[in-house]
């Protein structure tokens, strides 16, 4: 894809000033941009182009829009069925999901013989019948919205929903492609919960208070506790190293009910890097993927059981709901809640280790 090699290039380019600057002694500014390169590497990701550009992946096909269209109209989705419309860059109809009240939608559009998937909010280059004006009634604009945790809790899932459909919806059309998938009845219908260090409270969507969280720093620990301040699960940090600082190696042992439940450590592939969760339900894998910088989310999560999606979670480590204090929030995307209080626990846990601001 053009944005992938474009963010390629410029990588090369700026780790080739970092070394050409560290050659000519300017040690502390090539440093700097090496870094710089480094942290771009980071944020890019690895593994394919369409698991790095998260807003943006790209499927070859011979099937047509209207035959994948055929297909697809009947299935449901968090931003509703698929609709058609033109797409300004685009020649001929593109399939449409949206738009979100966040104006978030996911559009398929076919050129030079790919299919693009991509995440939009700029509505206006969606060209639309007038019978289809309604779908864009009620939106909320962002700008003019308090933000709340509330708001934006709701404004980032919707993000963090719409690059995950693009990756499901990929793969459901890379199985038209070969014939041997069929498309299922709905996809990426989650449930939605959010955790604010303000008030420390995971809440569902509707504002209800759903389970009570506690962090306590030497050792560093998470707790989740019911509505009557019963311990419902922990993660524990073993050890710490002479500074202080987690030792991340020794691993994490997790609590249930006061009892042991399993433990955790980190892993690092050459494709990923996450943790594995060795629990008495199974193993449960924290996948790490690319930040969703649309929503100021940099501590995301794919959470897998036996190869199958369960939950994604991810957060901020430091958003100002008001002029005076920078707050943690979490969200949780449950696909399947009889986990909930783990990945909850586990996403509490995750986020404030990998939270930069963290003081020992």
């Amino acid at each position: 894809m053009k944005a992938d090699k474009l963010n390629l290039v410029l990588i090369i380019m700026t780790m080739l000033c970092g070394v050409l600057a560290i050659s000519t002694g300017n040690m502390i500014m090539g440093g700097i941009i090496v870094l710089l390169g480094f942290g771009m590497i980071w944020n890019r990701g690895s593994g394919p182009a369409n698991e790095r550009i998260i807003y943006e992946n790209e499927v070859k096909t011979e099937l047509s829009m209207a035959e994948i269209y055929e297909s697809l109209k009947d299935m449901e989705t968090p931003l509703g069925r698929a609709w058609i419309a033109e797409h300004k860059g685009y020649a001929g109809d593109s399939i449409i999901y949206g738009p979100s009240p966040y104006k978030d939608c996911v559009v398929i559009s076919e050129k030079s013989g790919k299919l693009s998937i991509k995440h939009i909010t700029k509505l206006d280059n969606i060209i639309r019948s007038a019978e289809d004006e309604h779908r864009f009634e009620g939106l909320i604009d962002a700008k003019e919205t308090a933000v709340t945790p509330e708001s934006y809790s709701k404004f980032a899932k919707y993000k963090l929903l719409s690059v995950m459909m693009i990756r499901h919806l990929r793969k459901i059309i890379e199985g038209l492609n070969s014939g041997a998938a069929e498309v299922p009845t709905d996809t990426d219908m989650v449930n939605f919960y959010y955790h604010n260090s303000g008030d420390g409270w995971y809440k569902d969507e509707e504002g209800r208070e759903i389970l009570k969280a506690e962090l306590t720093y030497d050792p560093l620990t998470a707790k989740l506790l019911n509505e009557d301040g019963e311990e419902m699960a922990s993660v524990l940090a073993r050890k710490l190293d002479r500074r202080s600082r987690v030792n991340l190696k020794a691993g994490f042992d997790i609590y249930a009910n006061g009892e042991s439940y399993g433990e955790m450590y980190p892993f690092k592939t050459r494709t990923s890097s996450g943790f594995t969760a060795k629990t008495d339900d199974g193993d449960f894998v924290l996948k790490l993927f690319p930040s969703c910088t649309r929503a100021n989310i940099s501590c995301n999560y794919r959470v897998e059981k036996d190869g199958e999606l369960k939950a994604v979670i991810g957060g901020s480590a430091r958003l100002l709901f008001n002029e005076n204090e920078q707050r943690q929030n979490d969200l949780v995307l449950s696909y399947d809640d009889d986990y909930l209080v783990l990945y909850a626990v586990l996403e509490l846990f995750v986020m404030t280790l990998n939270s930069s601001f963290l003081k020992y």
